[in-house]
């Protein structure tokens, strides 16, 4: 099948020249290989991604795009991670199953790429719920990609702007509440310059540099449990040389 939109491996210098090349396509029913016409019309846009993006396509790459998800396998995928906690790999190979149930191995693997894409993705959604989507002048500030809690007093939402005369001290506050999850645990990684983040200090994510800054000056002081065996204490005191961090807290 051949789309249009407006030199991938495999192609020759001929076909490069007409603006030909293959695209693999992953959908919500399936992987699909696609032999594509780009646009060659005087005018037309030169970048490839952005015909993709115009056609609801999201690219793996930019320079030379050679595989491509759909808007409606993105959301898909999210809402799958949320709602079923669905692995990558496992929803991947439900699609490679979809598409060749008797030999899903003969698929094209773009495991790798659906990580990618599905993460920036993931960001671009959380910015155009909070009104960034087309949003060219200013970038998120602090707490601009954070929800407000409902339940807190907020002056002027759900708590009159005179509540200082209106009501006794006691009775409006915030109260902070701090907990910890001694289970969750971050492996060191081996090529840490190639985590490139896309929510440094926004939302509820802490700035890298402060945050390292922190941890190196800071001491770490064990808790002696005076329970007997008392099982998260002692499990927040093994050291751990392959991590990173652990627990949250």
């Amino acid at each position: 099948m051949e789309d249009v939109f407006g030199h991938g491996e495999g192609d020759t210098i001929y076909e490069t020249q007409l603006g030909l090349s293959n695209l693999v396509i992953v959908h919500s029913t399936g992987v699909y290989s696609h032999r594509v016409s780009w646009c060659q019309c005087p005018g037309a846009e030169m970048d490839r991604h952005l015909h993709l993006l115009k056609a609801r396509l999201f690219p793996a790459s930019i320079t030379r795009p050679q595989s491509a998800f759909t808007f409606d396998v993105l959301d898909n995928f999210l809402i799958d991670a949320l709602e079923c906690k669905t692995s990558a790999m496992s929803f991947y190979q439900k699609l490679r199953r979809f598409t060749n149930n008797a030999f899903p191995h003969k698929i094209p693997d773009r495991y790798r790429e659906l990580m990618r894409v599905s993460r920036i993705w993931r960001d671009l959604m959380n910015r155009i719920r909070f009104g960034f989507g087309h949003e060219t002048d200013r970038s998120p500030g602090p707490g601009d990609l954070a929800l407000y809690c409902p339940a807190c007093p907020q002056p002027g939402i759900n708590l009159p702007s005179s509540w200082k005369d209106s009501y006794d001290e006691w009775l409006v506050m915030q109260r902070y509440v701090v907990d910890g999850n001694f289970t969750a645990q971050h492996m060191k990684m081996k090529t840490p310059e190639d985590d490139v983040s896309l929510a440094d200090g926004r939302g509820y994510m802490v700035t890298e540099g402060p945050y390292e800054t922190h941890v190196t000056e800071s001491i770490e002081e064990k808790e002696k449990s005076s329970c007997s065996n008392h099982r998260a204490v002692n499990t927040a005191n093994v050291q751990r040389s392959n991590l990173r961090a652990t627990g949250v807290g």
